[in-house]
């Protein structure tokens, strides 16, 4: 698969609606009490929440190095707003597009301070090389079954537990599809997916710590890449945070599942000295 051909802007356009989606999920009322916020600025997408004001990975503004976001000043424009609302978010930098030089310039300028990053993984939707697992049963959550996959994302990502409701609608969004592992017949990890013009974002790959390196993450790889190639969708992709201790299992899971490293972002954020939190 050495050599694979994706679109870098389409990648981008599938992130962020990715993430657009998930905070557009909860009913009303808990986005309003829990002050979930998505704001558009050009090419760039801020979301941000009240309630969880020090996660940097819940509070981000995507879309930095897209073209116009500098020589616009939509970065200026958003980085404004997320000030107002008093929460400590990072700004990743996809390495190789059009305005990573000018953002990563205007960052400095700013004194922001570089932080974890992220890379993608792409892959095509050709079936992958994987063995079936018969003591793993994959389940694909239809709409109001998702209390399981909540509980259980709400705790890997390192969320508290009341924010496992906000994940709870996600399978009956259109364009998504939500499973949970039943390792032995326990409910023992989750992972989802989105379908956007042809290409496929997986995520919230969630595994309970007394199910871990039983191979539930690669049984749900091997599921949505089946299910990925039957919806029409040619290429897939996931986006994996740079910290030591969460990378190294996944980045494993998806290289032996197929994917390839096809980016990466640099993060920045407000100086420690003179953040919030």
């Amino acid at each position: 698969m050495k050599g694979l051909r994706y679109d870098p802007a389409a990648l981008e356009r599938t992130a962020k609606r990715f993430r657009k989606e998930i905070w557009h999920t909860p009913p009303p009322d808990a986005i309003s009490e829990c002050g979930i916020e998505v704001q558009s600025f050009g090419p760039l997408q801020a979301t941000l929440i009240a309630e969880l004001p020090e996660i940097q990975n819940v509070n981000v503004i995507f879309g930095a190095a897209e073209p116009g976001g500098v020589e616009g000043g939509h970065l200026a424009d958003a980085i404004e707003w997320a000030d107002a609302r008093e929460v400590d978010y990072c700004i990743p930098v996809t390495l190789g597009r059009p305005e990573t030089g000018a953002a990563e310039d205007w960052l400095n300028r700013s004194r922001y301070e570089q932080a974890e990053g992220w890379r993608k993984f792409v892959r095509d939707a050709t079936p992958p090389d994987l063995p079936e697992m018969p003591s793993i049963e994959i389940l694909e959550l239809e709409p109001d079954e998702g209390e399981g996959m909540s509980s259980i994302a709400a705790a890997g990502l390192g969320l508290p537990g009341w924010a496992g409701t906000l994940f709870f609608d996600l399978p009956s969004r259109r364009d998504w599809h939500c499973y949970v592992a039943l390792l032995d017949g326990e409910l023992a990890a989750c992972g989802s997916m989105m379908a956007h013009e042809g290409i496929a974002e997986l995520g919230i790959d969630v595994t309970r710590p007394q199910a871990r390196g039983c191979g539930c993450q690669l049984a749900l790889l091997r599921h949505r890449i089946a299910v990925a190639a039957e919806t029409g969708c040619h290429t897939l992709f996931a986006e994996v945070g740079c910290t030591p201790e969460t990378t190294r299992t996944i980045v494993s899971n998806l290289e032996y599942a197929g994917f390839e490293q096809a980016c990466e972002s640099r993060s920045w954020r407000v100086p420690r000295s003179l953040a919030i939190y």
